[in-house]
């Protein structure tokens, strides 16, 4: 059972118990998720997801290479990868490209998973379709205009958009989100190429201050403005992420993946509490002249996670984050006469992070047993998805059909986790317990400042809807005290409420109880 869940059945007495204080009737908090994630010491989770796309379909033999195989040099003679060259896998016969001399070191270090031969059952060939097919996790003969990471994450906020998180519920580095994170109300996830270019582009933003249209048909547009409004705030967040963070580690100069991976490893150490960013690779269509072009690719795969991998040791948040690669598919077995190779079907994965359980996953590629030239997959790609979803996140069964759309086997691939305290930076900041609590009319919050910082204080009721903005902005160090007055809130009613302080990279809440 989910931290969560269990809050929502035991809290105040039980799932359905009447809570008294004083005679005053008032709403059992387990009743209410939004309720449970503010007053919950514990995060619901801390890890986050990092997906890289490998755009254009990756050759996965020339990636994971079955070198003692005699067949991949028959049917690849002028573009197969040298034996001598070939990174040996410990307890294996496949190697890796000379290009990823990181992911080798991190399978030593034993942060590195391969899953071999992922595909799935009739293949298309189609970048296009099979693109949508990986995105939305459907059947190849299905078309869905939801993505799985879009119905993930309307599963863990089925209040969205009309209650909106504190922090962006995904990120893409890029200029607009993929059909990966659009889930039943829409798109879950903001896009950027650079978080301060994206906080000046909406600062001050049109939707701030708009007025209402009363009719009909404007009921329908109020809200699309109210929910663009509301995206539009997280902006501020980002930024401040963005500005909090470090990057403690070199990156590759000229390498657009490690451009994307510096940004997500800033935001992640800035305190920004998303659990899914998705980055992309392009240029994996590689018809002809492949060898070049594919050991450049390597060559910014390779170095790209390596920095991004280097700067979460550095700045201690490496037990937090699990990164995947997907590919819509892989190439044809046989090299074609442009010296590249054409659209093929299964392909290797590869998952990494302090938290995966290393090692190669399935067989060896068959390069004899084909159909029509190309491998049989011996892993559904949505194995691999149900697998991260219910080891990183803790997904349920029934959220994974929900997700998914059918029961998949899982892989090991992650090392079982258990619900970690709320990251928080001991001594810097300490956010005290109203006084007096319940109180009527007014009730004074302290906190204290080791470090100067922005601070945002707000005060929420049980639905999670902002009450009231206390501070907003940027303090000294130093001890506040800030009274909140209800007395000029007649519509406030008793009952519990909750504080949530944010100041750089910690955050905490508390609650607090109005008696009428």
């Amino acid at each position: 059972m989910k931290r969560r869940d269990f809050i929502k059945t035991i809290a105040v007495g039980g799932a359905g118990a009447a809570l008294t204080f004083n005679s005053i009737p008032m709403k059992a908090l387990g009743m209410n998720s939004v309720a449970a994630k503010l007053l919950d010491p514990f995060v619901d989770t801390d890890k986050v997801l990092v997906v890289i796309q490998l755009l254009g379909g990756n050759d996965g033999l020339n990636t994971v290479v079955p070198y003692q195989d005699n067949q991949y040099y028959v049917k690849r003679p002028n573009i197969g990868i040298s034996s001598s060259s070939v990174l040996t896998i410990p307890n294996s016969t496949m190697g890796l490209h000379p290009a990823l001399t990181e992911f080798r070191n991190l399978m030593l270090d034993g942060k590195f998973a391969v899953v071999q031969n992922v595909g799935y059952p009739n293949p298309n060939f189609s970048h296009f379709r099979s693109t949508d097919i990986w995105h939305t996790a459907s059947d190849a003969s299905t078309i869905l205009t939801t993505g799985w990471l879009g119905r993930y994450l309307h599963e863990e906020y089925p209040n969205y958009p009309g209650q909106m998180p504190n922090d962006p519920m995904s990120i893409q580095i890029g200029t607009s989100a993929d059909l990966s994170l659009i889930s039943q109300v829409g798109t879950m996830a903001l896009s950027f190429q650079d978080p301060n270019q994206f906080y000046q582009l909406v600062q001050g933003g049109a939707f701030s201050g708009y007025e209402r249209v009363k009719t009909l048909a404007g009921d329908e547009l109020n809200f699309t403005r109210k929910v663009m409004a509301d995206s539009l705030q997280y902006a501020t967040w980002v930024k401040q992420a963005a500005d909090n963070g470090q990057n403690l580690a070199t990156y590759p100069a000229n390498n657009r993946l490690a451009d994307q991976l510096k940004i997500v490893a800033k935001l992640i150490d800035g305190g920004l509490q998303t659990r899914l960013y998705v980055v992309t690779l392009v240029g994996f269509d590689t018809h002809s002249n492949q060898t070049n072009t594919h050991l450049n690719l390597l060559n910014q795969l390779n170095s790209g996670v390596a920095a991004f991998m280097q700067d979460l040791s550095l700045n201690n948040i490496n037990n937090r984050v699990v990164g995947m690669t997907i590919s819509e598919f892989g190439r044809r077995v046989n090299e074609n006469g442009s010296s590249g190779t054409d659209h093929g079907t299964a392909a290797p994965m590869f998952i990494f992070g302090d938290l995966v359980n290393e090692g190669v996953y399935g067989n060896n590629p068959d390069l004899i047993n084909l159909v029509n030239n190309n491998l049989i997959h011996q892993y559904d790609f949505r194995q691999i998805y149900a697998s991260v979803l219910k080891q990183l996140f803790a997904a349920t069964d029934d959220e994974l059909l929900n997700v998914l759309l059918q029961q998949f086997n899982t892989l090991p691939l992650i090392i079982p986790q258990n619900s970690m305290p709320k990251k928080q930076i001991a001594g810097e900041v300490i956010l005290n317990q109203n006084f007096p609590n319940p109180f009527n009319p007014s009730t004074k919050i302290s906190f204290t400042l080791k470090q100067a910082s922005n601070v945002s204080l707000k005060v929420y009721d049980t639905s999670g809807r902002v009450v009231q903005t206390l501070a907003d902005g940027y303090m000294n160090s130093g001890t506040y005290s800030v009274t909140f007055d209800v007395t000029e809130r007649s519509s406030l009613s008793s009952g519990v409420y909750f504080y949530k302080l944010r100041a750089g990279k910690f955050q905490d809440t508390k609650k607090m109880m109005v008696v009428k």
